[in-house]
């Protein structure tokens, strides 16, 4: 796992330049760094900045550094991520006579897997990654980053050249495009997120998952293309569900993420995907290091639990206990240090695990993903529940509902209409409301518009927006800023190739969350631990709030959001001390803090 900064410009700049803007990103790759300035190739007269920061975990050795340059196939790549099935790529490649200089570095399968099959070769490529690859001989460019997301790449193109690159900051920097975009202020007031492709600055876009962009120059600029590689959509049929067949992917998928030359360990929250990937791991091999974070809130701590996984599989286990006490300093450090924030306040957990984790290894398995994949949201449970009210009489209910007193979610949730139903599991409009805001995004006409009305949609509206525009983003920058490497087996995409192809794996079409991985555990464990309610994994957000309110309104008030809201409207969700109100203010205060972090005077 590494961290990449480029550009490729009509005119030199500055190493000093390249390698400022680059700093962000060495925590990503503190084991190498890499730095090309103003390198020519071919005759196109264009000025070529790398900077590459390399976290050495596939092929330890110099032969797998990167920038990577092959002389033979006039190609050149810098990859940030892993490729899983490198080995048999690998395999066929050498089959055809394909050169390797290295024993084992999957950057250099990918970059001859690239250099000879051309871009169709992201379809036999199972990982994940963001790409820079160039051809040279045709003079092409591309961008592209792994199906599901879960490693970010941004770009950014005027009449000086094109800028790309692992960090929304850095591309900012390098290619001086300051100015906001007031559109994905205004969403992630809404959403607690940006909406891919567009980010918090105008001229900063973000490649979709699944995506790649090409690249090519031409008479002073750049023609940009942009293409869908995989659609999860696409895979959409009716086929039996087979839970062996469900499992063996399952099980290989694990597998094939202990690959490493440095130690592995892997997350245990207690909950039902982590110790499946952990009964898998065991499968794999005799020793397991976890580790786990306790709170002592009582609603989010999960040790009883955890301390059962241990036993069954005998693992190694270390326990990192959040204090009540941490402070909000503590807090607001965390929260400055992203490039491109979320307002999830469980960012704060998995960053201190992660730098726990980070002390001692450089790669951790977690059960990321499974909810999405297998049903786990409380929004599947209330899709298929049969107690509904008209549309009309709950949106008469919400009308009424003052704005400060929550979302309106446990009002909504009731409608016939599963779109408006959904929806407020993920939007605030009654805070829009309250804020005075009118310019938004509204989650049904950006994620649900072409949408039937079945669980599926429900499933592939969580793969496009929720794991990517918060759970991977959240994973990727509390662990990348310790510089740990996260793989998450239940994101590998025949996983959610196979759910999407066939029938409801939840008994015959009962719904039944997770019913799969139940069975697959109920050897190990009895009903107390596979059927219980979902925990999460965050932190006393009421508390902190209300501890620290002056500070935050203060905050609020001073930074650059001061010209988008009225502080004295924030202040009415003060006046209900509710969780809710604590998430609605720490969703605004986290946002002033990244704006107020990140101007430019």
């Amino acid at each position: 796992m590494c961290g990449f900064l480029g550009s490729i410009t009509f005119s030199e700049i500055s190493e000093h330049s390249l390698n400022a803007c680059n700093k962000r990103i060495e925590c990503r790759g503190p084991d190498e760094k890499n730095i090309v300035v103003n390198q020519k190739y071919n005759s196109n007269n264009l000025f070529h900045n790398f900077a590459f920061n390399r976290l050495a975990i596939i092929d330890l050795t110099p032969s797998a550094s990167q920038p990577m340059y092959s002389k033979n196939l006039n190609s050149l790549v810098m990859f940030n991520g892993e490729i899983y099935n490198h080995k048999e790529l690998r395999a066929d490649l050498e089959k055809k006579k394909i050169p390797f200089k290295s024993s084992h570095s999957d950057t250099e399968t990918l970059l001859n897997g690239l250099s000879v099959y051309g871009i169709n070769f992201l379809n036999k490529v199972n990982g994940q990654f963001s790409i820079f690859f160039y051809n040279i001989t045709n003079n092409e460019y591309y961008l592209v980053r792994d199906r599901a997301g879960q490693k970010p790449l941004y770009f950014s193109m005027d009449s000086k050249g094109f800028y790309f690159g692992s960090d929304l900051i850095s591309v900012r920097n390098l290619s001086n495009s300051y100015k906001l975009n007031d559109q994905q202020i205004f969403n992630f007031l809404n959403l607690g997120t940006t909406v891919t492709p567009d980010t918090f600055y105008q001229n900063i876009h973000s490649v979709s998952p699944g995506e790649f962009i090409k690249l090519s120059p031409e008479k002073g600029n750049f023609n940009l293309a942009k293409r869908k590689y995989w659609n999860l959509s696409s895979y959409i049929d009716d086929k039996k569900f087979d839970s062996n067949e469900f499992i063996d992917l399952f099980e290989d998928s694990v597998s094939k993420r202990l690959e490493s030359d440095v130690p592995v360990s892997s997350f245990l929250s207690g909950g039902l995907d982590s110790t499946a990937v952990i009964k898998a791991m065991k499968k794999s091999r005799h020793e397991i290091n976890t580790f786990s974070m306790i709170t002592e809130s009582p609603e989010y701590n999960e040790s009883e639990f955890m301390e059962q996984v241990v036993r069954k599989y005998d693992t190694n286990h270390t326990y990192k206990i959040i204090n009540p006490s941490i402070t909000f300093e503590e807090v607001k450090s965390i929260i400055i240090k992203f490039d491109d924030i979320i307002y999830d306040p469980s960012v704060i957990p998995t960053y201190i695990l992660s730098e726990r984790i980070s002390n001692e290894f450089k790669v951790a398995i977690s059960g990321d993903g499974g909810d999405e994949l297998l049903s786990g949201y409380q929004h599947y449970e209330n899709y298929n529940s049969s107690k509904k009210y008209s549309k009309k009489l709950i949106n008469f209910l919400y009308k009424i509902y003052p704005n400060n007193y929550g979302s309106g979610n446990n009002i909504l949730k009731n409608s016939d209409d599963w779109k408006l139903a959904f929806a407020s599991y993920y939007e605030d409009e009654k805070l829009m409301r309250l804020l005075k805001i009118k310019n938004y995004r509204n989650f049904k006409d950006t994620y649900l518009t072409h949408k039937e009305n079945d669980w599926k949609s429900l499933m592939i509206t969580d793969f496009d927006y929720f794991l990517n525009e918060m759970m991977l983003k959240k994973i990727d920058r509390s662990s990348m800023l310790n510089s740990l490497e996260i793989r998450s087996p239940f994101l590998d995409y025949r996983l959610f190739e196979y759910v999407a192809g066939h029938s409801s794996s939840n008994n015959g079409g009962k719904f039944s969350s997770k019913s799969v991985i139940k069975k697959y555990l109920s050897n190990d464990f009895d009903d107390s631990f596979l059927i219980r309610p979902k925990m999460g994994f965050s932190i006393n957000i009421k508390e902190i709030i209300s501890s620290n309110i002056n500070e935050i309104y203060e905050t609020i008030e001073s930074s650059v959001l001061k010209n988008y809201l009225d502080i004295a409207d924030v202040k009415k969700l003060g006046l209900i001390n509710s969780r809710m109100n604590a998430l609605r203010i720490w969703k605004i205060y986290s946002l002033s803090l990244f704006l107020e972090n990140n101007k430019v005077d």
